[in-house]
């Protein structure tokens, strides 16, 4: 199967007032790609298949563009995929992507100084253009995936929100990055963190909407989890155009797991109990999907 650049599909979810799902795999996981690529197949969605930079360190880059052909081939997948690296750090991380294989790239500046952002971008969007990759970035930094100072073991409790105060997207910084930079997607921060938590409520819905009517730039959603199905369908009627999701998927890979090996008969079977645990995480994507606006968008 041939993987399409992302840039056709948040315009056209722009355009039209939807928004794509981009459905993080946690490293290439098998069980949550087929899940994402079964769900979009059925629900006739468009869809963006994600991974986590840092998560590319266990199986790599290769592996990844390589495992999702192959499934869109086992499944016979025909909905529009995009592949897409989410947080790249370094111009050296988002290339190996590009060259592996992977149609779209997140480059994530935006920890650093708005000017500095600005000029490591242009850099990326300039190789990018050249290798036929679309191209998200991020202003107003979603807090959230910071190293963490303690180490949690096993199966820590999930916080019922979060516990730090969100940082929020300054429309001017905005407007003069995307004047600057001619990025095909821009990550704003309206008041959602990254991590595992079992609700955030805490959106500003009034400065998305604002963003969208000062900016054409699709915009995109981070640190979604424990937002609920309606505020997910706040957001895209609000303005944005691609939102991620990640952190419930991977929590709920162990969860489900964890039930499964419990209540079900598998005669130690892993793949008996992964099964069950990819038809869970589908029924949660067609949700998402449902939520976005996107079912039958790729018609």
């Amino acid at each position: 199967m041939k993987f399409v650049n992302a840039k056709p599909l948040v315009a056209d979810a722009k355009n039209k007032g939807y928004a794509v799902p981009a459905l993080n795999t946690n490293g290439g996981t098998y069980d949550i790609a087929r899940a994402a690529l079964e769900a979009a197949e059925e629900m006739k969605s468009p869809l963006i298949l994600q991974v986590y930079e840092p998560n590319l360190e266990y199986r790599g880059y290769d592996y990844f563009v390589k495992m999702a052909s192959h499934l869109c081939d086992e499944l016979n997948i025909r909905v529009p995929v995009a592949l897409q690296v989410d947080h790249g750090h370094s111009f050296e991380s988002v290339l190996k992507a590009m060259k592996a294989g992977f149609t779209s790239v997140m480059f994530d500046a935006s920890h650093n100084p708005l000017e500095d952002n600005i000029a490591n971008t242009r850099k990326v969007v300039e190789i990018a253009k050249v290798l036929g990759c679309s191209v998200e970035a991020e202003v107003g930094y979603v807090k959230g995936n910071e190293a963490k100072k303690e180490k949690l073991i096993g199966r820590i409790p999930v916080a019922e929100k979060p516990s730090i105060s969100p940082a929020k997207t300054d429309i001017a910084e905005a407007e003069r990055f995307v004047n600057e930079v001619d990025v095909d997607m821009l990550a704003v921060s309206v008041g959602t963190t990254h991590g595992v938590y079992k609700t955030q409520a805490g959106i500003d819905f009034e400065l998305l909407k604002m963003l969208a009517s000062k900016i054409d730039t699709p915009l995109v959603q981070h640190g979604t989890c424990g937002i609920s199905l309606e505020d997910i369908s706040r957001l895209v009627k609000a303005g944005m155009s691609k939102v991620n999701f990640g952190e419930p998927f991977r929590f709920n890979y162990i969860k489900y797991f964890n039930e499964l090996t419990d209540s079900m008969e598998h005669l130690w079977h892993p793949w008996k109990i992964m099964r069950e645990v990819k038809n869970r995480l589908k029924a949660d994507m067609k949700e998402i999907i449902t939520a976005l606006g996107s079912e039958g968008k790729a018609d």
